[in-house]
């Protein structure tokens, strides 16, 4: 019998990649044969715009990768869940950065948070917030992960973030890229970008697309323990 886990990547906080991460995440999953659903609960909608396709059953959405569909929150809800979902791994939910009475209900309906995070010396006060409201949910805290990692400005700080979060910190690392823009602006994940335009696999450009592998691989590693 397939067990169906549901996701979300959230933070009250915008602009920390959060969409960017659950477009590449699933991508990821995909790769290791996961079926994966993507459902978008911000507003804005963008990443639903993003995997745009007028292919639907029954509210949702195919896309142009395999082993990925998608919908919406409001389309989510109005679904027969136990039909409609089963066929699915995991469900990915891309949470709007906001600590509504509505976010607070998709928190208590997940099985896990994962929270993505820049560097900055107000950044951890703002994650104490979230983690709490997650625990006051009934949610397990999946990890918190950091974005936009520059090396030469962050080193430091990453080692006050781990000294701090400890064993929630995890282990993988997203690089800024000035890639993710790019690959966006013509709808693609950043690997589906890269091999559409023969991009060598040497040099920096490919290390974002590690690092989201990585990651996909460490919150499967935990997930599925």
């Amino acid at each position: 019998m397939n067990t169906t886990r549901k996701i979300g990547i959230y933070n009250n906080k915008g602009g920390v990649a959060k969409t960017t991460s659950v477009i590449n995440l699933a991508y990821a999953f995909a790769k290791k044969g996961k079926r994966i659903l993507v459902v978008d609960c911000d507003y804005q909608e963008n990443c639903f715009s993003f995997f745009f396709s007028n292919q639907s059953t029954k509210g949702i959405f195919d896309t142009d990768y395999d082993g990925i569909s998608h919908t919406t929150w409001e389309k989510y809800t109005s679904l027969d869940v136990d039909t409609s979902i089963n066929e699915f791994d995991y469900i990915i939910f891309d949470l709007p950065p906001a600590l509504s009475e509505e976010v607070k209900q998709i928190i208590k309906h997940l099985d896990a948070v994962y929270v993505p995070t820049m560097l900055g010396e107000f950044e951890i006060q703002g994650l104490t917030k979230v983690t709490d409201e997650i625990n006051n949910q009934g949610t397990k805290l999946g990890g918190i992960f950091v974005t936009m990692y520059q090396a030469k400005n962050d080193k430091e700080l990453i080692e006050e973030f781990r000294n701090v979060l400890k064993e929630r910190l995890m282990n993988s690392v997203i690089p800024y890229s000035t890639t993710v823009r790019e690959s966006q602006k013509v709808g693609l994940p950043i690997e589906a970008y890269f091999i559409e335009r023969n991009v060598p696999k040497i040099g920096t450009s490919w290390k974002i697309v590690n690092a989201y592998e990585s990651l996909a691989a460490e919150i499967l590693k935990e997930v599925e323990a």
